[in-house]
């Protein structure tokens, strides 16, 4: 573990009257900020990272990469996503109701269990994509289950092994309860792919937005402009995808039956897949960082073990971060270091026992600390 950009405290000759406020003030002093990316202040690091390609190797040409071109492969994923969610959640009650038989209790709660299982996946989507699998396969996984979800939806509604018998069952007998009801196992395969479905937005929801966002060149002057322009025509392609759903897919449903509008649900999102994979040599690629629960617990563990610690210590070496332009973080830049949160600066207090005993369950970089210290903000 390098500390040679950490200037030790040693050198800092301060009177003792000034040195405990001072150093309340400006605890970044302890940096040597280095690769021509000085900061005013004496703020620590910042730095983009590099983008990889799909086999997590460094793109030699960026300009044969990323941009517009990548991101409107993008955009078709999130824009099916959209219209089988929001055209699921209009026809499936009615669905269940007068094909499958069952009360409308019993429709609206599953649909809500569906609502459910998409809305808690994407923590377990976003997890995954950074910490172990990359935004990109992460996509490419879970949306192949939403598809394949939808396909059993489609074919449930479309063939009559797996619909409860509607003879001698009109709107009448419908109403009153009285038509043949599925059997549990009819019922169990709609709730089976229904879920399916719902748990393959785990991939989806989180990683879309982040990972188009990732076509751009951070180190562009251009940047935030082009950040901006592709969010909102991200947020207009969802709305797309939501108005197509509660406009033509009931349409279809109406004049069509209920296997065409599940199979348009089904074929929009097996054409966004197929887009979505053509697209993959255009493609820039962040390399996932590693689990952030076990960056979060080292920082906390780290802090609690050196909370006696003091920052004017002739055991202090410095404030660790590791030298060169990238964050230990795979595929992370370094975060500049703040003031607030003094306490849990002391999971990147340098001792001279570290340099002998190093561990990352008690002595974290600069870098890791802020992460902790951003999500302590946004909890506030």
């Amino acid at each position: 573990m390098g500390s040679r950009e950490i200037k030790s405290p040693e050198s800092l000759q301060e009177t003792p009257a000034t040195s405990s406020s001072h150093q309340r003030k400006k605890l970044s002093v302890y940096f040597i900020e280095s690769d021509n990316r000085r900061m005013a202040l004496g703020r620590g690091y910042t730095g983009g990272t590099t983008p990889v390609n799909v086999h997590g190797k460094p793109i030699a040409d960026l300009s044969k990469t990323g941009g517009w071109i990548a991101a409107l492969f993008i955009f078709g994923n999130e824009m099916a996503e959209r219209m089988a969610y929001f055209g699921l959640s209009v026809n499936m009650v009615t669905f269940m109701f007068y094909v499958m038989h069952k009360s409308f209790a019993d429709s609206s709660n599953a649909v809500n269990n569906f609502l459910g299982i998409s809305q808690a996946s994407s923590v377990l989507g976003g997890f995954l994509a950074d910490a172990y699998l990359g935004r990109y396969w992460t996509i490419a996984i879970f949306t192949t289950i939403y598809l394949a979800g939808l396909t059993g939806i489609t074919l449930c509604a479309t063939m009559k092994v797996f619909m409860p018998n509607q003879d001698n069952c009109d709107r009448i007998s419908q109403l009153l309860g009285s038509c043949e009801p599925a059997k549990s196992w009819q019922m169990l395969y709609l709730y089976t792919v229904l879920y399916i479905t719902g748990f393959g937005a785990a991939g989806i929801r989180p990683c879309v937005s982040s990972f188009g966002a990732d076509q751009f060149d951070e180190r562009s002057k251009d940047y935030k402009t082009h950040l901006d322009r592709f969010f909102n025509f991200f947020y207009l392609s969802v709305t797309v995808g939501a108005i197509v759903a509660f406009t033509l897919v009931v349409y279809i449903q109406m004049e069509h039956g209920w296997g065409s509008a599940f199979g348009a649900l089904a074929i929009a999102m097996g054409i966004s897949n197929m887009l979505f994979f053509i697209g993959t040599p255009l493609y820039r690629h962040r390399l996932p960082g590693g689990s952030p629960l076990t960056r979060v617990a080292q920082v906390l563990v780290a802090a609690f073990r050196k909370r006696h610690a003091a920052f004017s210590s002739s055991e202090l070496i410095g404030l660790y971060e590791v030298p060169g332009k990238h964050s230990a973080i795979k595929g992370s830049g370094k975060i500049a270091h703040t003031d607030d949160f003094r306490c849990l600066d002391k999971a990147a207090l340098e001792l001279k026992e570290d340099v002998i005993n190093p561990s990352p369950w008690k002595l974290c970089t600069v870098t890791q600390v802020e992460e902790v210290k951003t999500l302590v903000r946004h909890t506030q």
